[in-house]
């Protein structure tokens, strides 16, 4: 009698699942008739009939709740829950009074702001997604500021920064561990401080890159100083030109150490090396890369200017960060750069004038 029981408490329970919005309205009709049918020609007791709606009537509890909580889990997915709740948002506003005195020319005085919104993102765990908008002007990639002017008109919004981060052994230890692959607009990979010769840090530029840091310092060298190297590389569009396949761009290298040195101070030095070699530029009508010459050299034939070179730069670079002077921290920079390719008009070959190089110094608090 017990097998009967079981086997009619699961036929029940099947049309419950096949149905279970109207499980407590029409079938909960049909299973009292049911029951009471079987009951009443003796193949189930009373007391048996009883268990059965008892069992189903826990079993039909049991899953409500567990479709409620299916249900809160979806909700809280579509507003915002996953990996939508480890978004990281980010903003800031600067407002500034500008002068600039200029000898022989007039000087200039004017009021400037900059806004800057975005957000980084983890989809999934090695994946960063990043997007940042801010202020500027079309045509100027080296600044985000905005001037008072133009009888109070809209500002313009830029897209800054837009960019996806793949590390595929973030939660490594290994050699590998500290490698990222980025394509997109993104913040630039090379600058190592503020004010450096080949690089405006407001650049974002536009391509691929490669970065990787050691996750520790070199065991050979670690009862000694503390060096944790790093290398960089990418390639970035400058402009597209359309049927052009040699289009202007630049692929940079770079390689240098994080070295703390002894004496428990918190003192790290930062020296690297870089190489850029620039494509597609010697020869190029300068308007169709840039918006003007920037003091570069260039020949011009007729009323058009076309640069004299390209620029295949060597460089080295130095920072000394201190941890606190006067309770700031401070770092000491310096920069040099050389161009392997230049190639000075007539007018300027000078024995006398070295234009090839570069080099600038700085403080940073």
């Amino acid at each position: 009698m017990k097998q009967i029981a079981s086997i009619l408490f699961l036929a029940i329970l099947g049309l419950f699942l096949g149905n279970p919005a109207s499980a407590w309205a029409g079938e909960n009709e049909m299973m009292d008739a049911l029951i009471h049918k079987l009951v009443e020609k003796g193949v189930l007791t009373r007391e048996e009939a009883w268990e059965i709606k008892k069992e189903v009537a826990e079993e039909s509890a049991r899953m409500a709740k567990s479709r409620a909580d299916e249900t809160k889990d979806t909700a809280k997915g579509m507003k915002g829950g996953g990996w939508l709740d480890k978004v990281q948002w980010s903003g800031d506003l600067r407002l500034r009074h500008e002068t600039q005195r200029r000898e022989p020319a007039v000087d200039r005085s004017r009021e400037r702001f900059r806004l800057r919104f975005g957000f980084v993102a983890n989809p999934i765990d090695p994946l960063e997604v990043g997007v940042r908008l801010s202020t500027g002007a079309s045509g100027d990639p080296v600044s985000t500021n905005q001037s008072f002017t133009a009888t109070f008109d809209k500002k313009a919004i830029f897209v800054d920064q837009a960019y996806g981060k793949y590390t595929p052994w973030k939660r490594g230890s290994g050699t590998l561990s500290g490698l990222s692959l980025i394509g997109g607009k993104m913040e630039n990979p090379f600058v190592i401080f503020p004010e450096g010769i080949v690089w405006d840090h407001d650049v974002t530029p536009e391509g691929v890159a490669m970065q990787w840091k050691s996750a520790g310092p070199l065991p050979l060298l670690d009862r000694l100083l503390s060096v944790k190297p790093f290398a960089n590389a990418g390639g970035f569009a400058i402009t597209e030109i359309a049927g052009d396949h040699g289009d202007p761009a630049v692929f940079g290298y770079q390689g240098g150490a994080d070295i703390e040195l002894p004496g428990g101070w918190g003192w790290v030095f930062q020296p690297a090396v870089s190489y850029y070699n620039f494509t597609g530029i010697k020869g190029r009508n300068i308007a169709g890369v840039t918006n003007g010459p920037s003091g570069n050299s260039v020949v011009t034939q007729g009323s058009t200017s076309k640069f004299a070179s390209d620029y295949n730069l060597i460089g080295a670079q130095g920072k000394l960060s201190i941890p606190a002077v006067l309770g700031q921290p401070v770092a000491l920079y310096v920069d040099y750069t050389h161009n392997e390719d230049n190639r000075p008009l007539s007018s300027l070959d000078d024995p006398n004038v070295d234009d090839d190089g570069a080099y600038a110094a700085g403080i940073q608090i």
